[in-house]
C-alpha cells in the first residue's frame, strides 16, 4: 500500500486541514458544516493561526508525516506550498507529506512547485475527466500517485472502468474508502437512496462494493493495488494510536498513559505538606494535581480521564474511595 497509508495505520501521521474551500460540490462530503466552504485552517483538531502552530502540533504528536487535505488544498497554493517547506525544513527530508486534491486545480506548474517544496504523495479523487488528466499529469513527477475514491452503492461499474483505466496508465495504488456519514452529508445521501449502516459511521453496502472489486481485481490478473480502508479504522485505530503518540511525548510527571487517554488524580479541601507524595503534586488554586497512587493514600480523591490535546480535553471524572 502507500507510504502514507502505512503511516496512518501506525497512527504517525498528523491530519492538515488547510481550507474548507472547494470547486466540486460532491453529495458525500463528510467534511463539516463549520468547516466546508470556509477558508480556515487545523491540525489535528487544532486551531492554526500561525505555521508555528502546525510545527509545535506535529512535534507533539511524533508525527512521520501528514496529511494535507481540505476542501481542495489545491486552491491556497502558495499556504501548501508554505507548510511543505517549513515542515520539510524543520523535520527533515524523510517527514512524509501527501496531499488529497480532485485535481481540477492542478496544473504543471503547481505540481512543479509542491515537488520542488518536498511533497511525496499525491492522493486524487477521480469527480471527472479533469481529475484523469491529473493524474496523468503527475505520473509525470517523481511523487508517488494515489487514486483514492470512495465506494458507493450503485457505482460498481464506474469503479472497475476507473481500475481498468488507471492500471493501463500506470497508477499503482487504488484507495477505496468505506462511504462515511456525517452530520452534513446524510440528508444528501438518504435522498439518493442510500441508508447509514448499522454503525451509524457509513454506508450499508459501501464495504460489499469495495469487497466485490477487490475480488474482481484478484480475479482480473490486474497488476494494480487495491486498498479497502474501512470507515472505523480512523475512529478505532487510527486515532486512538495517535492520540497514544502524543499521550507519551506530552505525558505530565503526574499523569498516567492508558493508550490514547491520560488520567490523574485531584484532591481539594486537604493540606498535603505531611503526606510524602507532596513533592509529586502541582497545587492548582485550591486543588492538587497528582499521580492515582495519591488517591490509595489518601483514601479518596477525584480521578480525572482526559484526551492527551493541549489544553487537555476531559472525557470523564469519578470518585475515588477506599473501600
Amino acid at each position: 500500500m502507500p507510504t502514507g497509508c502505512g503511516l496512518c495505520m501506525a497512527g504517525a501521521k498528523s491530519v492538515l486541514f488547510v481550507t474548507g474551500v472547494c470547486r466540486d460540490n460532491c453529495f458525500y462530503c463528510p467534511v463539516s458544516r463549520d468547516r466546508r466552504g470556509r477558508d480556515v485552517v487545523y491540525v489535528n483538531e487544532v486551531p492554526v493561526g500561525d505555521p508555528k502552530d502546525v510545527v509545535e502540533e506535529v512535534a507533539a504528536s511524533m508525527s512521520e508525516g501528514v496529511g494535507i487535505t481540505g476542501g481542495d488544498p489545491l486552491l491556497t497554493l502558495e499556504r501548501v506550498e508554505e507548510y511543505v517547506k517549513l515542515l520539510k525544513e524543520v523535520f527533515g527530508s524523510r517527514f512524509h507529506v501527501h496531499l488529497y486534491t480532485t485535481g481540477t486545480a492542478l496544473s504543471r506548474g503547481s505540481l512543479e512547485r509542491l515537488v520542488s517544496a518536498g511533497l511525496d504523495e499525491l492522493r486524487v479523487h477521480v469527480v471527472s475527466s479533469r481529475s484523469l488528466d491529473a493524474v496523468g499529469v503527475a505520473l509525470e513527477y517523481p511523487v508517488d500517485v494515489v487514486v483514492e475514491n470512495p465506494a458507493i452503492p450503485g457505482r460498481e461499474e464506474f469503479l472497475k472502468s476507473l481500475v481498468k483505466r488507471l492500471d493501463s496508465m500506470g497508477v499503482r495504488y487504488v484507495n477505496l474508502n468505506e462511504l462515511e456519514v456525517s452530520e452534513s452529508n446524510l440528508d444528501s445521501l438518504v435522498l439518493r437512496g442510500l441508508r447509514p449502516s448499522s454503525s451509524g459511521r457509513s454506508v450499508e453496502g459501501s464495504r460489499d462494493v469495495a469487497v466485490k472489486l477487490i475480488e474482481w481485481v484478484e480475479e482480473s490478473g490486474l497488476g494494480i493495488s487495491v486498498h479497502y480502508c474501512p470507515a472505523v479504522y480512523k475512529d478505532a485505530y487510527q486515532y486512538p494510536r495517535r492520540l497514544a503518540r502524543r499521550a507519551l511525548s506530552t505525558r505530565r510527571f503526574f499523569e498516567v498513559v492508558d493508550g490514547g487517554v491520560v488520567r490523574w488524580v485531584e484532591v481539594g479541601g486537604v493540606d498535603l505538606r505531611d503526606v510524602w507524595l507532596a513533592g509529586a503534586v502541582v497545587r492548582l488554586g485550591d486543588r492538587y494535581l497528582a499521580p492515582l497512587r495519591l488517591a490509595e493514600v489518601l483514601g479518596f480523591g477525584t480521578v480525572v480521564e482526559a484526551l492527551p490535546t493541549t489544553p487537555r480535553r476531559v472525557l470523564n471524572e469519578y470518585s475515588w474511595c477506599r473501600h
